[in-house]
């Protein structure tokens, strides 16, 4: 799984969020359209492109996109 495409299907995942806003190092919460429908767009972007399924602490313990990235990819090698 590659950084890039893990942002890219973050950012398809979140409504009024344009393309290409998103770095690894983008505080996710912080951003106007992160509310609790996101959250349930992305758990269900995760699931349907990687399989995993993302938990409320996975979203409470990442603060950043990259961190979100690291905890699919652990769950990945399970």
């Amino acid at each position: 799984m590659e950084l890039d495409t893990f942002i890219k299907h973050f950012e398809d995942a979140v409504e009024d969020l344009e393309s290409g806003i998103l770095t690894p190092e983008t505080s996710f919460k912080d951003l106007k359209s992160w509310d609790s429908l996101a959250v349930l767009t992305v758990t269900d972007a995760m699931d349907m492109e990687y399989a995993v399924t993302l938990r409320k602490a996975d979203f409470e313990s990442a603060a950043t996109v990259v961190q979100l990235f690291e905890i699919v990819q652990s769950k990945l090698t399970k």
